[in-house]
């Protein structure tokens, strides 16, 4: 071959490949970029032949996802939970958490300072509805008794769990007690070795139900419900700077003529804060959905609702935890009709899209030219480009290439 035109045809392709690195950049700069984008497909995670529902789910400091949640069996309700090591690519075997004769409802789950895991439920082993934990120090292989929390005559449910920044445990829940029902609180110091009495968060007449805690970056402690104060359930929100010392006013956070239930709140690495709900219209045939509000300035102001489910039966009891690895993973409780068993109640997930940078629902080239051209760049320099930096640490580097690529291709 002429050596002429070998050289024409190798400036030819650079000068081609230059170009469509070009266009790729344009294209990475040029598309709208979404707040956020999730998976296109929903997994159920679990088949079984009657109720398996409310369920809760956390990423443990050894990298392994756990899905914890209730299941019917012969008229009885009890614990179960999954564990993954890789992303959920693969699920262990189902492991059984109770065996009694009763209901055990609405569990929480949380990793506090020392390792260990922490779950919270409600039963009514005693004839009564109250609070019971155990907890296992070594990821699961052995765990403790269950342990009684609460001893009123009244009905205690749905608690939630969280650690404080002082390491103290916090358990929230709603209870009867009262005469309706209001939000209560008990906080250990000592990693459960004793217990503060039961506080009251809330005080009005009506019903304070469902609640969820979480603690934000700046030691604000978060306390969000459902309530009916309105005559109809609408989500509120309390908060705490001094780590419970003093509360501020109950702030109403939705409204509308729709009934909002069982919230989950949690912060992102960016600093935002969710909070998760069910949603239906008020009347017989509605079904549930879950929806999303989020906010950027603490609270300040709201974006939102958007929904997160659409299909036409029941969406309901959402939990919610962002990985180390930046992905947001949503699993709830849903009935729908494309399950072997119709009409039954199954755990079901879905994640957000780790590296979908310019929102156009692929993880791709795009992604990882636009990641590439901010590579290097620290928050307030000129191109810094905030949607790159993944992992909101302040400047684009080889962690976030690394979301993006090990992402690549996923819808």
């Amino acid at each position: 071959m002429n050596p002429l035109f070998q050289d024409v045809r190798l400036e030819f392709r650079i000068r081609f490949a230059a170009s469509v690195l070009f266009a790729l950049l344009i294209m990475a700069c040029a598309i709208p970029v979404a707040a956020v984008t999730w998976s296109d497909y929903e997994i159920r995670l679990t088949t079984h032949v009657d109720f398996d529902g409310v369920p809760a789910v956390i990423e443990t400091d050894d990298g392994f996802l756990w899905i914890f949640w209730s299941r019917k069996i012969i008229d009885r309700y009890n614990l179960f939970y999954v564990k993954s090591a890789n992303s959920g690519v693969s699920w262990s075997q189902e492991t059984q958490l109770t065996a009694n004769g009763s209901a055990n409802l609405g569990v929480s789950a949380f990793q506090v300072a020392d390792g260990a895991v922490w779950v919270v439920w409600a039963s009514d082993r005693t004839g009564n509805y109250d609070l019971y934990y155990k907890f296992s120090s070594d990821f699961g292989v052995s765990w403790s008794d269950d342990t009684q929390l609460t001893f009123d005559s009244g009905k205690d449910l749905k608690p939630v769990i969280c650690q404080m920044s002082d390491e103290s445990i916090w358990i929230v829940w709603s209870s009867s007690r009262s005469g309706g029902y209001d939000i209560y609180a008990k906080t250990s110091s000592d990693n459960g070795a004793s217990w503060s009495d039961a506080i009251r968060l809330t005080m009005d007449s009506s019903l304070d139900k469902m609640p969820s805690i979480a603690q934000m970056s700046n030691g604000v402690i978060w306390v969000v419900w459902a309530s009916d104060r309105t005559g109809n359930y609408d989500l509120y929100y309390k908060v705490s700077s001094d780590l419970g010392v003093s509360w501020s006013d109950d702030t109403q956070l939705t409204s509308g003529p729709k009934i909002d239930s069982n919230p989950c709140a949690l912060q992102t690495a960016d600093g935002k804060i969710w909070v998760f709900l069910s949603r239906r219209a008020p009347t017989e045939t509605a079904t549930d959905d879950i929806h999303y509000i989020s906010s950027s300035d603490g609270g300040a102001t709201w974006q939102g609702s958007f929904q997160f489910t659409t299909d036409k039966y029941d969406d309901v009891w959402p939990s919610v935890v962002q990985t180390r690895l930046m992905k947001m993973w949503v699993v709830w409780t849903s009935d729908r009709a494309d399950q072997p068993d119709w009409g039954n109640y199954d755990i079901y997930y879905r994640t957000s899209l780790v590296g979908d940078i310019n929102g156009d629902g692929i993880v791709d080239v795009l992604d990882l030219t636009r990641a590439s051209f901010a590579f290097g760049l620290f928050e307030g320099e000129p191109g810094y480009d905030p949607e790159a930096d993944i992992n909101a640490d302040g400047i684009v580097d080889m962690r976030d290439i690394f979301l993006v690529a090990v992402n690549l291709g996923a819808t």
